[in-house]
């Protein structure tokens, strides 16, 4: 008896038809989910495939743009230099300023009897002016922006005092 336990053992009964069919069923089944899967893998590759020339052509592209831009710097993209102001502008420049702020000081003077401590006082900017009180009724402004320099009296006239400087300004190249 224990070689009949032993032989049947190691041999099993052969498969019937229907697990045939079956286990045929179940291998194709797994075929033919292994080919979509492949299949969608390449379908993911091919679009890379096909981008990667594009990106770099593209990126040739903006390369050369950007060279363009670079070298010849052309008006339409850059802003052209403005041209340095001459000393007549920056003089002209300069006593429209004074005269401003002389203005500033008439009217503190005409609205509290008294000269301001400071063009600040005055409402004016003082910038590239100095204001000095010289009695109780004068004062003097004296500019220097750089290149141009002015002095203002309170006895003098604004219109003397300016002259043609807004013809000077109007005048400027832009």
């Amino acid at each position: 008896m224990s070689q009949d336990i032993s032989t049947r053992k190691a041999s099993p009964p052969p498969p019937s038809a229907e697990k045939k069919a079956l286990l045929d069923a179940f291998d194709t089944v797994l075929k033919s989910q292994a080919e979509e899967r492949d299949r969608e893998l390449e379908a993911r590759r091919s679009p890379r495939a096909v981008s990667l020339p594009l990106l770099a052509g593209a990126a040739l592209v903006l390369l050369g743009i950007g060279s363009y831009l670079a070298i010849l710097q052309p008006a339409w993209v850059f802003a052209p230099q403005p041209q340095p102001e001459t000393v007549a502008v920056q003089e002209a420049s300069l006593k429209i300023a004074m005269a401003s702020a002389a203005q500033h000081v008439e009217r503190f003077r005409q609205k509290n009897g008294r000269l301001p401590e400071s063009l600040a006082e005055a409402g004016a900017r003082g910038d590239v002016m100095n204001y000095s009180r010289l009695g109780a009724s004068s004062f003097r402004l004296v500019g220097d922006n750089g290149a141009a320099h002015a002095t203002f009296t309170a006895d003098q006239s604004l219109s003397d005092f300016l002259g043609n400087s807004y013809q000077i300004i109007a005048r400027r190249p832009r």
